[in-house]
Formats: C-alpha cells, structure tokens, sequence
C-alpha cells in the first residue's frame, strides 16, 4: 500500500456547506488529519471537533494560523473575512483553501493575489461555486470537445443560465477556463414589473425581481461570448452552453446532482444535433479537496476547473467592469489577461 505523508488541517468557519461536503471529503483522504477548528463561537467549534474529529478547538481564528501542527488551513467563513484572514495565513507558510468569493473586490483580491504570487511554494486555491449548472462534472468532456478539434476555431460562445439570484461570476469563471482570456464587455441589466411575477427566493431572503441580466463579451481568441442570466425560468429550464466553432456546433447541459450532464452537437453540413457520448473517464468531476492535499504533498498540479487566486481576482475584476458598463451603457475595457 502507497504511503502517504500526512497532511494537517486547520479549519477557520465550519460553517454548513463545510459540514456537508469539504470536511466529510477531506475524511476520506488517507493521511488527512483534523487538527483544529475555530468558529464564530466555542459551541459550534465543539460541535465540529467532534462530529468530525478534530483534535481540538480554538478560541480565534488567529490561534489556528499560529498552530504549530497544521500544515494547511481551509477558510469556510464568509467572503467578509477573508481579505483579513489570508494574508496571515501565508506569512505562517500555511497551504490555503478558501471558499468563494476570494475577496470583497478587486482592490482586495489585487493584494491577496500578489501576497500567494510572493510564497510559490504553497498552494492557494478557491473553492469553486457549488451545484450542477457550474459544470464541474462536464469540464473534462468540454476540454475534450474544444482540445481535440471536435469544434475547429471558437467562433461565438453563448451561456445560459436560470436562477434567483445573479451570478456572472461563477458564469464567467466557466467560460474563461474553457475559452480563454476576455477583452472587453458589455453590460445590459433589465428588470420586469409584472403584476404577481415574482420568485420564490432562498429562506429568508425575500421574493425576487423577475430580470435579465446579460453580458456581451470579446475574447482574446477574437470569438465572442454572452452570458445571458434569468430569474424567471424557474426549474424546467437547465443550464447550458451552445459553442458554435468552425467545424460543429456543441450544446451542453447541465447535470444534476446524480448524474452529468449531456451533449448535443453537430458537425457543419449535418442536418440535426445528435447526442455526444460521454466517455466514463470523463463524467468523474472534479474532487477539489483530493486535488487540494496531492498538490501540498507534490504529486500533481490541481485540476484547472479549480481556481487559483489569479482566477479568482479575474472573476471580479470582470464582474466590476461589467456593472461600470450597466451603469455607464458603454463598451469597458478589461483589465489584461482577464
């Protein structure tokens, strides 16, 4: 059996998402050890340390980034915190996984960036979004498709996406992995007062604007790209991607939590779409917690649907110069490499 060096964990904000999915993850790895967790009070940090192990609680966040015994440390608080958190954590030389978002905004994110750029030998990687239609689980067949030639030349790029809450960020993180750095945007955003149209939002947070929010964006590649955001779809609409290329045309959908998603496409001089297979080896998603400790432990480079703090920064950047483009109705230059 392989021997694994054993890599120690601190975690700062076991909050819900992290009860369900990173920290039972993170168990499962041979050689992971919870050392410590801090949360917003000492009931909750009690109740983590023991349904999930941990060695012991600490009263502060900080007392987790001075531990001598951790070799990593999982930020799961809210976006607020994390310009203040950390910087301190990679003065430690402590690896960092953080939840999205990285930072409040670009401004912050510029110096947390260069703060990881500064310690290249430690890992620092964010968390992507949740949920199927951020398609983790159909990166490996989107790469495959625009990799091996299936589409020739990107031509126009076109996401769709339905739910009650905007997100160009997490739409933008999708389609800058797989087409590339974006050049300039513009930013349309439209609400609709419809007499008991409205939608049902998350507990307690209220009903929901019925809007479309729309992004028209260049790419480095010369290609153009929409994100196109509705709240009112609802849930017979699923998320999906058309890429129209050279030599095809892709539809991708999004999956569901059981099951990835599927692929239609057509190549130019076909009269009608047909399914893509899907090969096994590409429906196993991505394990961002698995990736997270086999990067500290120097056998493999994480998977490029995770962010880098470099990607993270991008995200917000774009996401800024998008709401200067709404508020302006202009074309916005994007910072380079965005």
């Amino acid at each position: 059996m392989a021997q694994h060096k054993n890599i120690r964990i601190g975690y700062i904000g076991a909050g819900g998402y992290s009860r369900r999915v990173l920290l039972p993850n993170f168990r499962k790895i041979a050689g992971v050890e919870l050392k410590v967790v801090a949360n917003s009070t000492p009931e909750s940090s009690e109740r983590a340390a023991q349904e999930f192990g941990f060695a012991r609680t600490a009263g502060d966040w900080r007392e987790v980034v001075d531990a001598h015994d951790v070799d990593a440390i999982v930020i799961g608080t809210r976006t607020e915190a994390h310009f203040e958190m950390i910087p301190p954590v990679l003065d430690a030389g402590r690896h960092v996984l953080s939840m999205n978002a990285l930072c409040r905004n670009a401004t912050q994110a510029r110096e947390v960036t260069a703060r990881a750029a500064a310690r290249p030998d430690l890992v620092s990687l964010v968390y992507p979004a949740a949920g199927p239609a951020y398609f983790l689980r159909e990166d490996a067949m989107m790469r495959h498709l625009i990799d091996d030639g299936y589409l020739g030349t990107v031509l126009q790029v076109a996401d769709y996406w339905f739910a009650p809450f905007f997100g160009l960020g997490s739409m933008f993180e999708v389609g800058s992995r797989w087409f590339g750095p974006h050049t300039r945007v513009f930013g349309y955003r439209r609400g609709y007062d419809v007499e008991g149209a409205t939608v049902a939002a998350r507990p307690g947070r209220g009903a929901v604007r019925p809007e479309t929010n729309i992004a028209l964006a260049e790419l480095a590649s010369g290609a153009m790209i929409t994100y196109q955001h509705s709240t009112v779809a609802g849930d017979t609409a699923k998320a999906r991607w058309e890429i129209i290329g050279s030599a095809g045309y892709v539809i991708a959908y999004a999956g569901t939590a059981d099951a990835p998603g599927t692929f239609f496409g057509a190549k130019h001089g076909s009269k009608s779409l047909e399914p893509l297979p899907v090969p096994p080896e590409r429906t196993h998603g991505v394990s961002v917690e698995a990736d997270f400790i086999a990067a500290i432990r120097g056998e493999r480079e994480p998977a490029r649907a995770i962010p880098r703090f470099g990607d993270a920064l991008r995200l917000l950047e774009f996401s800024e110069v998008w709401r200067e483009s709404v508020e302006n109705g202009s074309w916005r230059d994007l910072p380079i490499g965005v």
